[in-house]
């Protein structure tokens, strides 16, 4: 019998995990980058994954929550610039709860899903930088240096962490 309790001390763990995860998210992130030669960019979503696995198991409040304070984090320690990634990650945990319905009802819509939300994620976070004038992007370059093997390695992801998450959490 689980108890009110049992969920915050799981919101307690949850948040400082969520932080771990960021933090080697991105340095699976750079490494990728300086295998490739810096040709290409290989953008982990680590922590969006594993935000998508906690949604089914977390408050929408808490989850929105977390990830602006991560999203800021992210944004002041890598960016310098706040406000990119406080923005489109808690904008990406919104969308997760709107689309609870559809996304989780089984492995495939989660894996379209999934490729759905990391194409929007990253597109939020390029429109943002574009708006307020702080790159330039090249719409082919993004398109074939970036978001394609970005979707890649990211689609690899999702079915690694998809198993190791449906034992932890004893998904059916």
């Amino acid at each position: 019998m689980k108890t009110n309790m049992d969920k915050v001390k799981k919101q307690y763990v949850a948040a400082p995990i969520f932080f771990l995860v960021m933090l080697l998210d991105s340095h699976l992130t750079r490494t990728f980058l300086a295998w490739s030669s810096e040709a290409n960019i290989w953008k982990t979503h680590l922590l969006l994954l594993i935000l998508m696995f906690c949604v089914p198991k977390f408050s929408k409040r808490y989850m929105i929550t977390t990830t602006i304070i991560l999203g800021a984090i992210f944004d002041l320690y890598y960016i310098g610039v706040l406000g990119i990634y406080a923005v489109s990650l808690p904008l990406a945990v919104w969308g997760m709860y709107l689309l609870y319905d559809l996304l989780y009802q089984n492995i495939f819509t989660m894996f379209f899903g999934w490729i759905i939300l990391v194409t929007a994620y990253e597109l939020a976070a390029a429109g943002i930088q574009v708006v307020f004038k702080l790159s330039i992007i090249n719409p082919v370059f993004f398109a074939t240096n970036f978001l394609g093997p970005t979707l890649l390695v990211n689609i690899l992801f999702f079915f690694i962490i998809y198993y190791i998450v449906k034992v932890l959490f004893r998904w059916e």
